[in-house]
């Protein structure tokens, strides 16, 4: 949101290179337009940074329940991993590795990304949906591989 308080320095700066005069009734409205755009920018920013906070908390709020209901209740070994029907669904011949989710935490935000396995493409490391970051920044090349042998 830095960008709002970024324009609204840019407005304030323009207004104050065009030497607006306080004591004229048209240069006053202009410059409490801009006081209030400040003002806004600013308290957008502050709930902005409220936003994030609570959306951590909330994760991790979502993540103590997750452990709380599998202690309570366990996992259900009855059920297909790939659809939550019994074992004996059409669906059991496929591969259920491709339904398993992975999660990973990004090295750079730090946030959780939950990935479907089927999802990742092994010759590229997954990003981090939340800020574009690689996983997995050291993997080796296929040249480097052949150059080290």
């Amino acid at each position: 949101m830095s960008n709002l308080t970024d324009r609204a320095a840019y407005l304030r700066g323009l207004a104050d290179g065009m030497g607006l005069d306080k004591e004229k009734n048209e240069h006053r409205l202009l410059l409490e337009m801009l006081n209030l755009m400040d003002e806004m920018a600013e308290k957008i920013n502050e709930l902005d940074e409220d936003v994030g906070e609570l959306e951590a908390y909330v994760e991790d709020l979502d993540a103590d329940v997750a452990d709380i209901e599998d202690a309570l209740f366990g996992e259900d070994d009855d059920e297909c991993d790939c659809c939550d029907c019994d074992d004996d669904c059409d669906c059991e011949e496929q591969e259920h590795e491709e339904f398993e989710a992975l999660s990973f935490e990004c090295p750079a935000c730090g946030k959780d990304v939950v990935l479907m396995a089927s999802d990742i493409d092994y010759e590229q490391s997954p990003v981090c949906a939340h800020c574009g970051t690689p996983f997995f920044t050291d993997l080796p090349d296929e040249d480097e591989d052949e150059d080290e042998e």
